[in-house]
């Protein structure tokens, strides 16, 4: 289950966050003391989170899959 979401400026998971995944810009990161998951945009606004891997894998994959990135 994806948690209720506020899109929120981060610093990107320069401290307590792994990166898991990395596509097109996005992000999914595992935070190392809870453990859960979240989905960065690629200017760092969390998009998604939830304690659950697969609802996070399967929503990273519409986030890729729909949105389209501009040019720098």
């Amino acid at each position: 289950m994806l948690m209720p979401n506020f899109p929120i400026q981060t610093m990107g998971g320069k401290v307590y966050w792994n990166t898991v995944s990395y596509s097109k810009g996005w992000k999914i990161q595992q935070h190392r003391v809870s453990l859960h998951y979240r989905i960065l945009d690629p200017t760092n606004v969390r998009q998604a989170w939830s304690y659950e891997w697969g609802v996070i894998e399967s929503t990273f994959k519409k986030f890729t899959q729909h949105h389209f990135i501009g040019t720098l």
